[in-house]
């Protein structure tokens, strides 16, 4: 009987995973990152149907492709996530004490909008929120307001 091969782990370690229940293989970075390009190398098999042709092994470099195939470039996509530096907070541990004051005026102005809007059942979306509309909705009037507030003048947007 063909099945799957464990030593394929080694040789596409860094995105083959296996199901032992639907006794199929898949991409990890593909399922995660997914480019809606069509069928390219093998499109679904390698993301929601699963890669169960074992007597077919070149699919699997087939599936990798070129430099700008949609697999490597979800494999790009996988490796920007895990960067240290451009996590959140490291962008946040770079900025100087009066960005964090004002970043963190702006939170709390937001997240004071919010609760009001909720605590009271309102929407928070107007019809037009166009910058020359005249009512913008509940949220973005009442954040308005926060800044038209002297002390938050120098802080907000």
């Amino acid at each position: 009987m063909r099945q799957f091969n464990p030593k394929w782990f080694k040789e596409y370690e860094s995105w083959l995973e296996y199901s032992i229940e639907k006794d199929a293989a898949y991409c990890l970075y593909c399922y995660l990152f997914r480019q809606d390009v069509g069928m390219q190398s093998g499109g679904d098999s390698f993301v929601t149907k699963g890669f169960n042709s074992w007597n077919k092994k070149e699919k699997l470099d087939q599936h990798v492709g070129g430099v700008n195939s949609a697999h490597n470039q979800a494999l790009k996509d996988g490796e920007n996530l895990m960067k240290q530096n451009q996590h959140i907070q490291s962008v946040f541990v770079k900025q100087s004490n009066q960005d964090k004051i004002i970043y963190r005026t702006q939170l709390n102005a937001i997240v004071d909008c919010i609760r009001f809007l909720l605590h009271r059942g309102l929407a928070f979306r107007g019809h037009d929120e166009s910058d020359d509309s005249s009512d913008k909705g509940n949220f973005l009037e009442l954040l308005q307001f926060f800044c038209d507030i002297d002390i938050f003048k120098s802080f907000l947007f």
